[in-house]
């Protein structure tokens, strides 16, 4: 196996143990993996009163499936739709205090995740690892971009 093909290999594995953590964490906590729940939240404790394209945008996730997520965000309490004052048609997205408590749950479940991910690894190693993987992250980037043209 050459390096770089390990390279991947521990990529590939780092990934599915990190998928799997969160997952856990999110089921735990009462989120759905994979809808992107856990983002906006944490999107909208930085940014509420957004609008929906604004918190699609922010989260990187399709309008579409947005739509669907802040549904059921606002069923399980954690989220408000608030009319916008200045544009009948359209609502603003506001965290509420059961939500912003959600989203500090997931936050603390992330940092326990990253501290033991990086546990034994001295900060200056986490910074070139970090240098080497967005220079990873930069070519992958470049690739996406030239396959667009």
């Amino acid at each position: 196996m050459t390096e770089k093909q390990r390279f991947r290999e521990i990529l590939f594995e780092i990934e599915l143990r990190k998928r799997k953590e969160v997952q856990k964490l999110l089921t735990e906590n009462g989120l759905t993996p994979g809808q992107g729940q856990a983002r906006i939240l944490k999107y909208l404790e930085e940014h509420d009163g957004v609008t929906q394209r604004e918190v699609a945008d922010g989260c990187l996730l399709d309008v579409t499936t947005m739509s669907r997520v802040l549904d059921k965000l606002e069923k399980m309490g954690l989220i408000q739709r608030r009319r916008d004052l200045e544009n009948r048609r359209s609502y603003r997205i506001c965290l509420t205090e059961a939500g912003r408590q959600k989203s500090e749950q997931i936050q603390e479940g992330f940092r326990n995740l990253e501290e033991r991910m990086c546990r034994g690894i001295p900060d200056e190693e986490t910074k070139k690892l970090c240098a080497g993987l967005e220079k990873v992250l930069g070519n992958l980037r470049l690739q996406d971009s030239e396959s667009v043209i």
